[in-house]
């Protein structure tokens, strides 16, 4: 076996893989990007990030004053 026909299965098989990869994610009839409460989430995400950004400032600002 030369080494072009090595090269040719090896790209037919990596072929083969990328299109059972493709089949495989288009079969898949979830999607776990949507969710049913996606605005409620988001803001109790955006609510989680102010409270921990407060509490952050506050450390900071509790550490500057400590001499």
């Amino acid at each position: 076996m030369n080494w072009g026909l090595k090269i040719v299965i090896s790209l037919a098989l990596f072929m083969a893989l990328i299109v059972s990869f493709g089949v495989y994610m288009v079969s898949k009839d979830t999607d776990s990007l949507v969710a049913p409460d996606y605005y409620e989430r988001g803001l109790n995400y955006d609510e989680l990030r102010r409270a921990d950004s407060l509490q952050g400032l506050a450390d900071t600002l509790q550490a500057v004053k400590q001499p």
